[in-house]
């Protein structure tokens, strides 16, 4: 049975983190233990291991894509399985596994995440959802936050 690899949640207000960094590419063999992949949230960058080793067999999320915690991002096969059926039973980020990932909203994720204007000045938002702001032509003044004091 293939293993599912997913958005670890590194903190009670965690609700979402984004991919920096894959280590490895789908195909390539890898231990349990060893880097799989880099992921940024509000305050800092984890480097997540692999739960398994095996053969990378799909990952799910492009670097940058925002993911929320405990959906699957990517699926590792294990001695044994071929890693090309596995990779085809995973072929879409919305097939997930878990309630997770089809729960998640459908407006960018970063957006939804910043905060109201802190004094009458700029909008408090992370790094990553200025980013996504930006890309999606989105402006974030006018997206009510979700985080603590909104």
């Amino acid at each position: 049975m293939p293993v599912e690899v997913v958005m670890p949640k590194f903190g009670l207000t965690m609700q979402e983190g984004t991919i920096q960094q894959w280590f490895k590419a789908e195909g390539e063999p890898i231990a349990a233990g060893e880097k799989l992949f880099e992921v940024e949230t509000e305050k800092v960058l984890y480097e997540v291991e692999a739960p398994a080793s095996g053969i990378v067999a799909k990952l799910l999320y492009p670097v940058e894509s925002t993911v929320a915690c405990a959906a699957i991002v990517a699926v590792i096969a294990v001695d044994g399985e071929d890693a090309k059926a596995v990779a085809a039973a995973y072929a879409t980020p919305t097939v997930a596994r878990t309630g997770a990932a089809a729960s998640m909203p459908t407006a960018p994720a970063g957006a939804q995440r910043a905060h109201a204007p802190v004094g009458g000045g700029a909008v408090a938002a992370t790094p990553a959802a200025r980013k996504l702001a930006k890309e999606r032509g989105l402006d974030l003044a006018a997206v009510t936050g979700t985080g603590p004091g909104g």
